[in-house]
């Protein structure tokens, strides 16, 4: 992963890997975790899914399929 050893060499510290500290701070606690990791996860799996070049509609079914049961069933995956 040399995206990760590249973050390293910019932001210094421990060796980086992904984009996880592009979107959050260090020591800054999160307000709703659970509310916020699951937006960043649907955010990747959507932003993964339009890299394998899946149609905008297939996409965004899937992804109000997931909030839906999330919904139904009162919890995070």
């Amino acid at each position: 992963m040399a995206l990760g050893y590249e973050l390293e060499s910019v932001l210094g510290g421990s060796p980086c890997r992904g984009a996880v500290r592009l979107h959050l701070a260090d020591g800054v606690p999160l307000l709703r975790p659970e509310d916020q990791v699951f937006t960043a996860m649907l955010e990747g799996w959507r932003n993964q899914q339009l890299a394998r070049n899946l149609a905008r509609s297939t996409v965004e079914g899937r992804e109000s399929t997931v909030k839906a049961f999330a919904g139904y069933v009162s919890a995070y995956p």
